[in-house]
């Protein structure tokens, strides 16, 4: 027997009979998907990484509060490494009447290391040009900065006791780290000009930093002896940048990865079905082959040969479609992802590729290895070997190969381990309670009469089918309503965030005797009731008595955290946007010494109920207790604080005040007016952040609809090859009943019996799981909260009983239509 001759043969003549073309069909859109969610992680990961130094401005840099010393520049020089050194700080800056908050950016030469720096001879109508830093007397503006002051290029400006001459507007800077906002707008300067300005005595708020760049051999050597070196300077790297972009980048990476997951699970259940059938449809095969001499390992042989000739085509096939929908990922996400991709690595497709041979082999091997103890009588006396121990460990070897490629192609353990962990516990609720109801319908049966009782015998003396059938068809149902109706409703969650009313304007620095005035410009403005609160600047020294340490750097005795500036507020009533987790929020009236802090601040302190807190305010230093513990919802753009204390025990403490309101953009003009006429308030713009924002959401809905594309392909594979599963055996069925006299209605009724019991019980557990593991996983990945929406779940369960039931009917018309004899003759 020419192993490889017949495998081709029969592959030929067998591809379009139904089983194989459905293997072929769940593979292509198994490594499909996957290869285009894993392409497009890939490369905009890749694309981070690369950018990563230039919006850094380096490849790795020291921050301190105080002036860094020397010495880290000479080491750096000794590795050949090239350095720079600039300090920021907030200032005022005047010109002729007008004032405005800006942050001084000072830079020595050689900057920047990494990136370009661009500046424009003018507002408008120039082309960007790269620079260096500014030589000494001059300055770089950002375009705010100069339309506040009524600067322009050529003026001069007052800068400590002296002047400096704008010479340039600025345009981009490289070390911006990916920040979406910045409170005030940039001046860069040269490092001697601040020096000689006498800007940075002591007391200043000025942030120090120094850069590096290099060979990554040589940066990898410096930052490794930097660490031991460095206490009390925070190091950092490209990882800390670009966090605005892999943010987003990373929730629109979870809702992708959601629907590819669902996409690979169904495109297994479709492989293990067809795989399966198209062992069953061989048994007769195997047996003459076995009569004629041939060897069971050469029919072994031949029969996972046709499987992996069908296989290399598909994961071709597959690869070409996936880097297709990649491409067309790339486009529905627009802006949200880096405007210079590089070019697709192989990994990602290899990978793709895996899992579609994983999914093949591990699946369709396990009926295979039954073939291998098909005797020669077979033929004669229909019998057929027991599912050997070995399959089982196939399956289990090829579930957890398919898990480990997929967490490996998505990149999210989490998302994986709670969307395949549900589904799992789904599968063995739906074989465990389809035996069970099985076994009762044998004892019902006998009190059943017509359709009834030929439909549900139909399930009973196929129980095997039948359960396999009823988890294909749950787990491919739940699947379908998590990506048509969790998915969608997690969408909304995140695009809800954001209502239209969301707070655009930040107003700052609001002096306690502007409070009147400003509300009611911004009541005649239209602001539907302005709130403003008091804000406060202090220094937290103590946590419990002891200096105050962060958990993820308890080794280092030399933290900067000791000391360390915090903004907190005060306030009677519990605040908006913010949920209440443990303790209890003070009274309006209370005066007591409480304090409520943040889930985020207190995990960073190990901080928790009790526990007491003491700040420098002003002159005085406070000690205020721990009594509750909230969760602030920054997504909402209002003012949150980490840090809220009893407004009845804050005392006459320094402060000043802000305020967070929404105004269309149509009236954002008459804002300036406000600024003109009270110079020291800073206004924060967050309108174009918003917009940005909503775009991404707008257009991460695009891409999941894309990918949710091959999952419903994938589902509605798992629905034919369910029912391809007892194709054969119910052709036989009819054909006997309507030899023994049974009509076409009534073998058509026990079809719609058998098929929509079949699909009733698959609908009840599917609507159940996808409504629990909806919510957990919306809360446990998503960090959402999302209520079950029955209606739509139930809509689509008795839309899952009515494909169900119109399957089964369409499977069997052309069999009620087919003489009898020739019916057995087909089968």
């Amino acid at each position: 027997m020419n192993v490889v001759k017949h495998a081709a043969r029969a592959l030929r003549r067998e591809f379009l009979a139904g089983d194989l073309l459905t293997v072929f069909a769940a593979l292509v859109l198994g490594v499909a998907v996957m290869t285009a969610v894993g392409t497009l992680v890939n490369r905009v990961t890749l694309a981070l990484t690369g950018s990563a130094a230039e919006m850094l401005g380096g490849d790795l840099g020291l921050n301190a509060r105080d002036d860094i010393p020397q010495a880290f520049a000479e080491a750096a020089r000794a590795r050949g490494l090239a350095n720079t050194r600039m300090v920021s700080f907030p200032t005022v800056l005047f010109h002729g009447e007008a004032s405005q908050m800006a942050n001084i950016k000072a830079v020595s030469d050689g900057y920047p290391l990494r990136g370009q720096l661009l500046v424009s001879r003018g507002l408008q109508g120039t082309t960007p040009e790269p620079a260096g830093a500014p030589p000494t007397g001059q300055a770089y503006a950002d375009p705010r900065l100069m339309q506040a002051l009524g600067l322009k290029v050529g003026d001069a400006l007052e800068f400590g006791a002296g002047s400096l001459t704008v010479t340039r507007v600025l345009q981009a800077e490289p070390d911006t780290s990916g920040e979406l906002m910045q409170l005030s707008p940039p001046l860069l300067v040269n490092r001697a000009d601040v020096d000689a300005a006498g800007l940075l005595g002591p007391g200043s708020r000025a942030s120090y930093r120094m850069m590096f760049a290099g060979a990554p051999e040589a940066i990898a050597d410096f930052r490794a002896w930097l660490a031991p070196q460095a206490k009390g300077y925070r190091i950092v790297g490209i990882a800390d940048t670009q966090r605005g972009v892999r943010g987003a980048f990373d929730l629109a990476g979870r809702f992708l990865s959601l629907a590819a997951l669902l996409a690979v699970l169904l495109a297994g259940v479709a492989t293990a079905l067809a795989a399966n059938r198209f062992a069953l449809r061989r048994i007769d095969q195997v047996a003459i082959l076995r009569c004629l001499g041939a060897r069971q390992r050469d029919i072994l042989s031949a029969m996972a040969l046709q499987l992996v000739m069908l296989a290399v085509p598909a994961c071709l096939v597959g690869i070409g479609l996936g880097m297709a929908a990649q491409a067309g990922l790339v486009q529905a996400l627009g802006g949200l992802i880096p405007n210079r991709l590089p070019l697709p690595q192989a990994t990602p497709a290899l990978s793709g590729a895996g899992i579609g041979l994983v999914l093949l082999l591990g699946f369709g091997l396990p009926p295979l290895l039954r073939l291998r103890r098909v005797p020669p009588m077979r033929v004669l006396n229909r019998s057929f070997a027991a599912l050997p121990p070995s399959s089982l460990l196939v399956y289990v070897a090829a579930l957890a190969a398919t898990v480990a490629l997929t967490v490996q192609a998505t990149g999210d353990v989490k998302l994986a381990a709670w969307v395949l962990g549900g589904l799992a516990a789904l599968a063995a609720l739906a074989g465990a309670l389809g035996a069970f109801l099985l076994w009762l319908l044998r004892g019902l049966q006998p009190r059943l009469r017509g359709r009834w009782k030929l439909g549900l015998a139909a399930l009973t003396r196929r129980r095997g089918l039948a359960v396999l059938q009823l988890v294909g068809l749950s787990l491919s149902l739940c699947a379908l309503l998590l990506l048509s109706v969790i998915g969608p409703g997690l969408l909304a969650q995140w695009r809800d965030r954001l209502p239209v009313d969301t707070p655009n304007y930040f107003l700052m620095n609001i002096q306690p005797e502007q409070r009147d005035a400003v509300l009611t410009t911004l009541q005649g403005l239209g602001v539907a009731a302005p709130g403003i609160e008091p804000f406060s600047t202090g220094r937290l020294l103590a946590v419990n008595d002891r200096p105050p340490q962060r958990q993820e750097r308890q080794d280092n005795s030399n933290d900067d955290d000791a000391n360390r500036p915090v903004n907190f507020s005060w306030r009677h009533d519990f605040p908006p946007a913010n949920t209440l987790l443990s303790g209890r929020y003070w009274d309006a009236g209370s005066t007591a010494a409480e304090a409520s802090i943040e889930q985020g601040w207190a995990e960073r302190y190990g901080m928790k109920l009790g526990d007491t807190v003491t700040l420098q305010m002003g002159e005085q230093q406070r000690s205020f207790t721990v009594t509750s513990i909230r969760k602030a919802d920054w997504d909402s753009f209002r003012v949150n604080f980490f840090l809220l204390l009893n407004e009845g025990a804050v005392g006459d403490a320094p402060y000043n005040l802000i305020t967070a309101f929404h105004l269309p953009r149509a009236q954002a003009t008459q804002l300036a007016a406000l600024t003109r006429d009270y110079p020291n308030i800073s206004l924060l713009d967050i309108d174009g952040i918003l917009q940005r924002v909503r775009e991404v959401v707008d257009r991460v809905t695009q891409a999941v609809q894309l990918v949710m594309g091959f999952s419903l392909l994938a589902g509605l594979l798992v629905l034919l090859a369910a029912l391809q599963a007892t194709a054969g055996e119910r052709r036989y069925d009819s054909a006997v009943l309507r030899t023994l006299g049974a009509t076409r209605t009534q073998l058509r009724g026990a079809v719609l019996v058998e098929f929509g019991a079949l699909g009733l019980l698959s609908a009840l557990l599917a609507v159940g799981a996808a409504a629990l593991l909806g919510s957990v996983v919306a809360r446990q990945v998503f960090e959402l909260t999302l209520s079950p929406p029955w209606g739509p779940l139930l809509a689509g369960g008795v839309i899952g009983v009515g494909l169900s039931m119109l399957a089964g009917w369409w499977g069997t018309r052309r069999i009620l239509h087919t003489p009898p004899a020739l019916a057995l003759r087909e089968v």
